[in-house]
């Protein structure tokens, strides 16, 4: 990971709390837990691509540091017996770097098919829930003298907004190495036990029970109180209460007939557009990169049906809005989902990005965006298969899964190599499909994990959501002639600009005429 001394104090004091409490939060805990099931695994992965091949003596180095300076990285997942309190992250004592760090050579002619083939394996492979939850593989004989770096990590250790946390203060933004600041003598690993766990926690909440008594009494009476002495506080519990449902709503939309089907099969696949591209569309029309990003993936779905022969107005989706404030600690798990009925029969980008805008301004306005966080901590007392049970229903309602990761603006470097895409792929955990974006140095690097039940072609798919992309990037004009902000919205900005319009529906032309070119499909069942 890292080889750069210029570490500073603050930088070491954010790596020894990285990854947030001993503890795990109810809601990470529920992701470790309903992993009973095993369409439910929660295994986070990056493919770093190198330009050339890296030191590994000098990888070996930089792991090892890391790893000390960040002691997550060596702690595993214990659940006390009889689950008498949370699971919590634990010292390995018998921590072994080489097992958790490996390298591979692929075989000729190694291409990026053969390294997706590799990354999509190693995600699908469990982890040993007796170890740390997190594997790095060198990966030897990419063609053109290249490497790759892939990192599998379990999302209970962190979300992706804190895998590039970690990213950026591992990798260094030039190729040299540099001495490794001394870190302080670690303290011996203390063997604990699972029964150990379940004393310490049933003596803690004993402890805290009559604190926790008087809290909960005091907040009834506070609450009584205000019901009696404010006329519309009643109204805002039962505002609370509707929003509570609409957020734990199982269906946005009917679904895919063809999404359906579930296995244990992931397929990885990757493309990539240009950030600034991104940026310029999306101030052109005057939305966020991320209105731009969902409004692109719609269109593509809207064409990937068209071409497997089904005509479908809505497709449920999800994705995530973080809850990260000024203060967090670094690593962690913060954020709520979001499931949205995505408009497919909206052929006008402009009108999909307004939807979309409307949408979110009306989620974030949510009373209860955080419900799930509120309820973890019952759900997560409730027997595994009962928990299992209501988390698969969750996700397997929603055809796909959306997230857009802030990435690292600079560039990175590995042990000597620089590192020319960082592929993400996030865990689909019932769903039909995951698409992640992270923006890295100049790129928007676009990675797919679908169940291959559910998408049977999934070259298709790839150059449908490509397409898609397009339709939106064509929406782009020179930022020297992007007008202020308009409080008019974009239909105001559509009218304005009739350079846009031709670009937009130019491309959309040219992307049906490709897509006709095609051998049509039967509709499948």
């Amino acid at each position: 990971m890292t080889d750069q001394t210029d570490i500073s104090r603050a930088t070491l004091e954010q790596l020894q709390k990285w990854g947030g409490p001993r503890e795990l939060s109810a809601f990470e805990a529920m992701m470790w837990l309903a992993e009973a099931d095993p369409h439910l695994r929660s295994t986070t992965t990056s493919v770093l691509v190198l330009d050339s091949q890296p030191d590994w003596d000098r990888m070996l180095a930089g792991h090892d540091w890391m790893t000390r300076a960040t002691p997550r990285l060596r702690q595993r997942v214990m659940e006390p017996l009889l689950g008498l309190d949370m699971p919590m992250w634990v010292d390995d004592p018998e921590f072994l770097l080489d097992y958790h760090l490996r390298r591979v050579r692929l075989p000729e002619p190694g291409t990026d098919r053969q390294l997706l083939d590799l990354a999509q394996t190693l995600a699908m492979t469990p982890f040993d829930r007796f170890r740390p939850p997190w594997e790095a593989v060198l990966v030897e004989g990419l063609e053109h003298g290249r490497a790759a770096y892939i990192l599998k990590l379990h999302h209970a250790i962190s979300d992706g907004i804190g895998i590039m946390q970690l990213m950026s203060e591992a990798l260094n933004v030039s190729r040299e190495g540099r001495a490794f600041p001394p870190l302080k003598p670690a303290r011996r690993a203390h063997s604990t036990t699972r029964l150990e766990l379940a004393a310490q926690g049933a003596f803690r909440r004993f402890l805290e029970l009559p604190h926790d008594t008087r809290d909960s009494l005091s907040t009834v009476l506070e609450t009584a109180a205000e019901w009696l002495s404010k006329p519309g506080a009643l109204r805002e519990a039962c505002d609370y209460l509707a929003s509570a449902r609409r957020m734990l709503a199982t269906k946005a939309a009917a679904g895919s007939p063809i999404l359906r089907k579930r296995s244990l099969g992931s397929r990885f696949d990757v493309f990539e557009i240009a950030l600034s591209d991104l940026k310029t569309a999306s101030k052109s029309v005057g939305a966020s990169l991320n209105d731009l990003f969902l409004a692109g993936l719609i269109g593509g779905f809207r064409r990937y049906h068209r071409e497997m022969g089904v005509k479908l107005d809505a497709m449920p989706i999800g994705f995530p809005i973080s809850l990260r404030t000024r203060g967090d600690s670094e690593g962690g798990n913060k954020f709520a989902g979001a499931q949205y009925p995505a408009p497919l029969h909206l052929l006008d980008p402009l009108k999909r990005i307004e939807h979309i805008q409307n949408f979110v301004r009306t989620v974030r306005a949510e009373p209860a965006l955080d419900i799930v966080l509120k309820i973890a901590p019952v759900m997560v007392k409730l027997p595994t298969p009962i928990l299992t049970t209501i988390a698969a229903n969750m996700t397997a309602a929603q055809d796909a899964q959306i997230s857009n990761i802030p990435g690292i603006a600079h560039p990175m470097h590995m042990a000597g190599s620089h590192v020319t895409h960082l592929w993400p792929f996030a865990p689909t955990v019932g769903c039909g499909m995951m698409i992640a974006l992270v923006s890295h140095h100049g790129r928007c690097c676009i990675g797919i994990n679908s169940d291959r039940a559910a998408v049977t072609e999934p070259e298709l798919l790839t150059s449908s959501l490509r397409e898609g992309m397009d339709e939106v990037l064509a929406l782009r004009r020179p930022l020297a002639a992007v007008a202020g902000p308009s409080a008019k919205g974009v239909d105001k900005r559509r009218k304005k600009s009739a350079t846009a319009r031709a670009a937009g529906r130019s491309a959309a032309s040219a992307a049906r005429r490709a897509v006709r070119a095609r051998p049509k499909k039967k509709a499948r069942k």
